[in-house]
């Protein structure tokens, strides 16, 4: 009876062994399909439609550095580009959307990535390349709150120039220097 249960067992495992490999090379080749179906772009290609446009390549797939503190803890990440490039003067990090819906900077999930991006290296701005169209955009961001900072901050500093004036003017004035 003991050697009836087994042999059964050792039927079972062996079935279960034959259908978890079956099943995980039948997964195995649906990812690496699913993986083959991402689009690939041609740096050379890319490169050929910077140069075109009057950019000049400095670097290619560099990374930056990004902390995240989350309550008070540092959690350390990368953001990666697919190219650093330069025009008249001005550094611009430039990347190839290679995913569905990647191609308006106005989509929000595109535009927080490419915030981050922008944020992360500090140059000039984002170029995004669209290889099937041959389009580059360069896109940059402007908040209004900062812009009404700026304002209020050069209007104060024109305002104390323009009333250190009139007080000079008014001492000599005083004194009858004038």
């Amino acid at each position: 009876m003991t050697n009836v249960v087994l042999v059964s067992l050792l039927i079972g495992v062996f079935i279960g062994l034959v259908i978890f490999l079956f099943l995980s090379r039948l997964f195995f080749s649906r990812s690496s399909s699913a993986q083959s179906d991402i689009p690939r772009f041609s740096a050379k290609e890319a490169e050929r439609l910077l140069q075109k446009n009057g950019y000049q390549v400095l670097n290619r797939r560099q990374k930056a550095t990004v902390m995240t503190n989350v309550d008070g803890k540092d959690h350390l990440g990368y953001v990666e580009v697919d190219f650093i490039v330069k025009k008249n003067g001005k550094k611009y990090v430039a990347i190839v959307p290679l995913a569905e819906g990647e191609t308006d900077p106005n989509e929000p999930i595109f535009r927080r990535k490419l915030m981050e991006i922008d944020r992360a290296f500090g140059f000039n701005g984002v170029i995004t390349l669209n290889l099937g169209s041959g389009q580059v955009q360069r896109v940059s961001f402007r908040f209004p709150h900062e812009k009404n900072i700026d304002f209020y901050f050069r209007f104060l500093i024109g305002l104390f120039l323009v009333l250190g004036i009139i007080g000079i003017i008014w001492l000599l004035a005083m004194l009858k220097l004038i």
